[in-house]
């Protein structure tokens, strides 16, 4: 059943699912973005590298200590967090999950991938899976009658129905 079958006056099952899941994927991004974007972390741009002195144990595997290092550190803690805000806000629902899971999916590639898919010991790539395939089912559900997104997308709507004035000579 689509959302569009529902009654418009009140929310259905699919919205509360819709927006319990925005609302678990937000608290988890706003947290760790507030982290990476703190001041000791030079407001985004140097988190990496301060868990790379704090955890020597980690392996990186792409480039560190550059311009463009700095820019991506910043890109991704703030998309983290901004992203995170628009999840709680309902707001570019589909489009701030879809950043998440380029970002999650980063992470995989750069950082966690050498882990493994977890375990007893130490966390591995698991997580991110998990926020990959979460962020994926907001996607597809959108972001329900209880987001910002439902009355971006009534304007739309009302705009495009409304009909266009011919000019009568």
């Amino acid at each position: 059943m689509s959302n569009a079958s529902l009654p418009a006056e009140r929310p259905g099952r699919l919205d509360l699912v819709a927006l319990i899941l925005r609302l678990g994927l937000a608290v988890i991004f706003i947290v760790h973005g507030l982290d990476k974007v703190h001041p000791d972390n030079e407001w985004g741009m140097a988190w990496l590298d301060k868990l790379f002195e704090r955890r020597p144990d980690i392996a990186y595997y792409g480039p560190q200590g550059d311009t463009l290092f700095q820019s991506v550190q910043g890109a991704i803690a703030w998309g983290e967090l901004l992203g995170g805000i628009a999840l709680a806000l309902g707001l570019l629902t589909r489009i701030a999950a879809v950043g998440e899971m380029f970002i999650q999916a980063g992470a995989i590639l750069t950082v966690t991938y050498g882990f493994g898919f977890g375990g007893a010991r130490r966390a591995g790539y698991e997580h991110n899976v998990a926020l990959i395939l979460m962020c994926l089912a907001v996607c597809l559900l959108g972001g329900g009658r209880i987001a910002l997104d439902r009355f971006l997308h009534r304007k739309a709507t009302v705009a495009a129905a409304a009909p266009e004035h011919a000019v009568t000579t």
